[in-house]
């Protein structure tokens, strides 16, 4: 009996390396450089891009089927302690044009969309579905370039697209009242 207590004793620690080596086996899945937690991922419809301290954040186009136009619709964020501006976007599926401010302040970052500061895609050669590419560049920043999607205007992006030229009124034209002829004299 003393040796088979003495056999147990021995066990147990083997018994217990075995146990945590399995665990760390099964727990250090998808661990290392290489890990998907690692990774970026954009939890939306739109592209995460980024090198150094610029980044962008849910990048996509919004447009209407058949539409002429499409708009960026995105968010650059400066992570550095320098300001820098975005200072065009280019796209293989139009011609981009800026509006509002585009600065980014250091720790900072600028939204397009809608309103505020906003990027057209003007003469857009693709439909939603379509993918697209931008290249975003900046003052002081290497240019990022990113390949995303062209959604349609509909649901949670029907608020999202370009906003036109406004269209001139009618103005009011005067009608001519009409004056006595020198031939008319009143007696």
């Amino acid at each position: 009996m003393l040796t088979a207590s003495r056999h147990l004793r021995r066990l147990r620690p083997l018994a217990a390396l075995a146990a945590a080596l399995t665990l760390t086996a099964l727990t250090g899945c998808s661990t290392g450089f290489d890990a998907t937690s690692k990774k970026d991922y954009a939890p939306s419809d739109g592209i995460v891009a980024g090198d150094g301290d610029i980044r962008v954040l849910n990048a996509l186009v919004v447009a209407a089927d058949g539409a002429d136009d499409g708009l960026v619709s995105m968010s650059v964020v400066n992570r550095g302690e320098t300001s820098d501006r975005v200072t065009g976007i280019e796209s293989d599926a139009g011609e981009v044009t800026l509006g509002g401010d585009t600065s980014l302040p250091a720790g900072s970052s600028v939204a397009f969309g809608a309103d505020g500061t906003t990027a057209t895609v003007s003469g857009l050669s693709k439909e939603p579905g379509q993918t697209v590419r931008l290249t975003v560049r900046f003052a002081k920043a290497e240019p990022l370039s990113l390949r995303t999607v062209i959604v349609p205007a509909t649901d949670d992006y029907a608020s999202l697209t370009p906003s036109s030229p406004p269209t001139p009124t009618p103005s009011a034209t005067e009608t001519p009242t009409e004056s006595p002829s020198p031939t008319e004299t009143a007696e």
